[in-house]
């Protein structure tokens, strides 16, 4: 046998990228006054931050803040129902 016994697939740096799994596709979610909720999709956190209802915090990891104006109670009443459909 001759060459190395080293797989070359790993070797050479041919290995699969790892893929993003559901836990790291939420986006956390912080309440006018800092305080954690429930994390959200990051197509939801989008739409808040283009209806200017939430202001990005910090970015990795990607945490956004909702505006006084729009009180966590209504947004934890639409995940429940995201979650009853």
């Amino acid at each position: 046998m001759t060459g190395s016994s080293i797989d070359t697939e790993t070797a050479a740096g041919n290995r699969r990228p790892c893929q993003p799994t559901k836990a790291t596709r939420s986006v956390k979610v912080q309440a006018a006054n800092g305080k954690p909720i429930n994390p959200c999709h990051p197509a939801r956190a989008r739409q808040l931050s283009r209806k200017k209802r939430a202001v990005r915090v910090c970015r990795h990891p990607f945490t956004i803040r909702l505006h006084p104006e729009y009180p966590a109670e209504a947004l934890q009443q639409l995940y429940e129902e995201d979650k009853a459909l």
